[in-house]
């Protein structure tokens, strides 16, 4: 047999099993698993390839071997990603692709393909004369199949027809979570009763086709839903299934029908969660829980007093409240005169079965109450929940009385100042404010007004049928003085307003309460008086007048002087009683250089203190006192003088200043020399307080003989005020010594005889001279010999001593 023939036979051979199959050798690719059998083919050799341990040799004629056939090189996988169900195009591959490569010893194109019945789950495409890539065709299915065998074929084109090299190929499919969950059991609707006990109501399935944990279906409340659908109800998840849970009470008369969305979703616990919804109607059944509801019942109705027997009056009309039930209901008359009124207890007709006086004993003011009560009639026949009600049935009757006032006369109070509709107040228990008229309709029907009031007060309300009770109040504000009128009376009448129009008069008198509606008025608009700057402690310094137009302790018998403000008010002492303003006892003392004037407020306030208050400007302007000593500005003053000198040296001026107030004798100065001028060598001005020699000084008249002869005088500075102040002051004079006087010999002529040889430096006579001046040098004298010596004679300059000159000559006859 040829070669071509042996690789058909070879290819074709019923004896290759599954378990030769298993033999092969195997690969596997995790998502997707590839396996892998090879059959290899070279020459006259059949080589099947196992896990590299398995081989069978088969000898063949090589001489009759022409074509060699190709060898499969190992697959080359390309991994780009999971092989999943979906996002696969046919004829290509998104994720994953299988690069298969050949060779061929005689250098023949080879030819890549695929076999069997799932052949066209992939492409094979040629890249090249011996590479090829496989491609996915389509989209995998994991619910439909779990893996899929696949036979790789290889041939040069020369191995003869049907023959190939094959290699088995493995695609295992791993689940996506690409199912979402189907509800399978679900009640379309719960019907429950209100006020069903918590618990459960439903339950309901789902499945999902998917397997593992994104086949896995857990139950939850739909997000997203109103308050009242969380309140009420929850999910759970019991034994693969959900349960619709009841968590509180439900009121068939707040809501009768919930739609509850349920929620079934997978448990992948990566990428996106599968969801489903399913709505569950859940239906809330009525109970006979609620008491019949009116829906019609006159409260009030009139009939004639004459009315015919069986006449209806009135009709009432209930309903079950329990609206899911709707029980009948009866009518009957559980209260009130039943002698007289009857009611269908079918239609709720109330009818009169009796002749009805107005004025007997069963009527309440020409009216009869009625209780009429609403039962339920079950289905079972027996009695229900039930409901009363009341009403009035008023009686019209002739007009045969008048308006009547409960007090033949009344007395009321209303303070002053009341704002516009306040009401008096009536004083005394015996004063009701009630008018009434038993007729009914416009016979007992009546206006109310007033009379002689001048339109200060208006009566309320302007109208009554059969009763009223009115009150007075105020009409006019401005008018209501206590201070202009205390008591006002007038007329209150009611007339009806039918054509016979009787009517009734009752007296008013009102007494007007006085009200603290006045401040204190001061008798002044400001107070301004004037003090001596040194008032004593105790001193009064002003009285304060203030009275009020109110009365009693509103008014003037009621004000207190509360209180003073000011810079000094604390020096001051106010009497809160009589308003006197005395000076305090305090270290302060007014001072008018300081500050000439005060300016203090100055309060009062009725009722005691505790009401109106109203304030007044006191002004204390002091009158100065002279309590200011001159005060010099010096301590002491000195200058110089020469003698025989109309004027100083410099002007010897003294000046003192008054602190006392300017323009006033208390701080006018003067000036006068007190003491150490016994001579009144000196005057002073006293106004300037400049002070001169009174003529010259002669230096050597004057007491003393130091050096500088001084005067020593006291200055006295004075005010004009009463009694006048003063300060001294010490004010001393230098008087200078001129020389104003020549030396004087007390002796004129002086002789003396000496022998003509009395020798040389022999004393002959001492001439001495005085001199009038008081100082040195002035009165220091110096001797010199004036003419006639002629040499033979010297004199002493000190001491005037006259001496013979050293080696002169007395001899008379030379």
């Amino acid at each position: 047999t040829s070669t071509r023939d042996l690789l058909f036979r070879l290819q074709n051979r019923p004896s290759l099993s599954p378990d030769w199959l298993r033999r092969t050798k195997t690969q596997h690719l995790q998502v997707p698993t590839c396996g892998w059998e090879c059959i290899a083919i070279a020459k006259a050799n059949l080589k099947i390839h196992g896990d590299g341990s398995h081989r069978k040799d088969i000898s063949e004629d090589r001489s009759s071997v022409v074509n060699k056939a190709p060898r499969e090189m190992e697959p080359q996988h390309r991994l780009e990603g999971n092989v999943g169900r979906k996002g696969r195009k046919a004829g290509g591959m998104v994720g994953v692709n299988i690069r298969l490569r050949g060779d061929d010893p005689d250098g023949d194109v080879l030819i890549f393909g695929a076999l069997g019945p799932e052949a066209g789950l992939v492409t094979v495409e040629n890249t090249g004369d011996n590479e090829a890539e496989v491609y996915l065709a389509r989209e995998l299915d994991h619910e439909t199949g779990t893996e899929h065998q696949i036979l790789l074929s290889l041939t040069d084109g020369h191995l003869g027809q049907d023959n190939y090299i094959t290699h088995s190929l493995l695609i295992l499919v791993e689940d996506t979570n690409d199912n979402i969950p189907v509800f399978t059991e679900l009640p379309p609707s719960v019907v429950i009763q209100e006020h069903q006990h918590p618990g459960v109501i439903a339950q309901f399935r789902a499945t999902d086709r998917d397997s593992g944990a994104f086949g896995q279906v857990v139950y939850q409340l739909a997000p997203n839903q109103d308050a009242e659908i969380l309140d009420h109800f929850s999910v759970s998840t019991v034994k693969s299934g959900g349960v619709l849970m009841l968590e509180s009470e439900l009121d068939f008369e707040v809501k009768r029908l919930y739609q509850v969305v349920v929620e079934a979703l997978d448990r992948a616990s990566l990428g996106e969660v599968n969801t489903a919804q399913a709505t569950i109607l859940v239906e809330v059944s009525d109970i006979p829980d609620q008491p019949p509801e009116w829906v019609s019942v006159a409260a009030v109705t009139r009939i004639p007093e004459d009315v015919p027997l069986f006449s209806p009056v009135l009709q009432v009309k209930a309903v079950d409240g329990d609206r899911g039930i709707k029980n009948d209901i009866k009518y009957s008359i559980t209260g009130g005169p039943e002698h007289l009124f009857g009611i269908n207890e079918d239609t709720g007709l109330v009818y009169s079965k009796a002749m009805i006086d107005r004025e007997s004993a069963d009527a309440r003011n020409g009216a009869f109450i009625l209780e009429i009560t609403a039962m339920e009639v079950v289905k079972t026949g027996g009695k229900g929940l039930s409901i009363s009600t009341e009403v009035t049935v008023i009686i019209e009757d002739v007009n045969d009385e008048i308006p009547k006032f409960k007090s033949e006369s009344y007395v009321a109070e209303i303070s002053e100042n009341a704002q516009k509709n306040t009401p008096v107040t009536f004083l005394g228990q015996n004063m009701i404010p009630e008018v009434f008229d038993h007729d009914q309709g416009t016979n007992g029907t009546f206006k109310l007004f007033l009379e002689g009031d001048d339109n200060m007060f208006e009566v309320t309300p302007s109208m009554g049928i059969n009763d009223a009770t009115f009150m007075i109040r105020v009409k006019d504000q401005n008018r209501i003085d206590f201070e202009q009128t205390k008591v006002i009376n007038f007329t209150i009448v009611a007339k009806e307003v039918s054509k016979k129009g009787e009517e009734t008069r009752a007296s008013v008198t009102i007494y007007v309460r006085d009200q603290n509606d006045n401040p204190p008025q001061f008798l002044a608009k400001k107070y301004e008086v004037t003090i001596p700057e040194n008032i004593k402690a105790g001193a009064i310094i002003a009285k304060i007048k203030a009275d009020d137009k109110d009365s009693g302790y509103f008014g003037t018998e009621g004000i207190r002087y509360t209180a003073i403000t000011g810079p000094i008010s604390s020096a001051l002492v106010l009497n809160n009683l009589t308003g006197v303003l005395t000076m305090g006892d305090t270290a302060f003392r007014f001072d008018k250089e300081h500050i000439s004037s005060h300016y203090l407020m100055v309060e009062a306030r009725d009722e005691e203190g505790l009401g109106n208050r109203n304030t007044v400007e006191l002004i204390i302007n002091l009158e100065d006192v002279n309590d200011n000593h001159p005060i010099f500005r010096r301590d002491y003053y000195e200058s110089f003088i020469q003698e025989n000198s109309p004027t100083f040296t410099n002007p010897l001026i003294v000046e003192a200043t008054d602190a006392d107030e300017n323009g006033t004798e208390n701080s006018e100065v003067r000036y006068r020399i007190l003491r150490g001028d016994q001579y009144g060598n000196f005057t002073i001005d006293s106004l300037s307080g400049e002070i001169k020699p009174n003529g010259v000084l002669d230096y050597e008249l004057l007491p003393g003989d130091a050096q500088t002869k001084m005067y020593n005088m006291t200055v006295r500075a004075f005010d004009l005020g009463s009694p006048s102040l003063w300060s001294d002051v010490s004010v001393m004079v230098y008087i200078r010594d001129q020389n104003d006087n020549a030396p004087l010999f007390p002796v004129l002529d002086y002789k003396v005889t000496i022998p003509e040889d009395t020798p040389g430096g022999t004393p002959v006579i001492q001439v001495n001279a005085k001199d009038k001046d008081g100082s040195s040098p002035n009165n220091q004298i110096v001797y010199r010999i004036q003419t006639g010596a002629k040499d033979k004679f010297v004199i002493n300059p000190e001491t005037g001593m006259i001496s013979i000159s050293q080696g002169a000559n007395l001899d008379l006859d030379l």
